[in-house]
């Protein structure tokens, strides 16, 4: 393998990650706006456990469903 394909693959997979990560934080905010309550304040102030469980499930879920879209 030569050098400028393995750049063109680092390359590749700098622009992957950088979508990806894009696209989490869009999908957060999307989240965010649509609970019926302030994610923020539940999980700072209220110590919500089940507001950390819901993000994480969706966290999973979201990075599932962009792995699966990239690859």
């Amino acid at each position: 393998m030569e050098f400028t394909e393995v750049l063109q693959d680092l390359g590749l997979a700098g622009m992957f990650t950088a979508f990806g990560l894009l696209l989490f934080c869009l999908s957060y905010m999307v989240v965010e706006r649509l609970a019926p309550f302030d994610l923020r304040k539940e999980l700072t102030e209220d110590d919500n456990p089940a507001v950390g469980i819901m993000l994480a499930g969706m966290f999973i879920g979201i990075g599932l469903i962009i792995a699966a879209a990239i690859s």
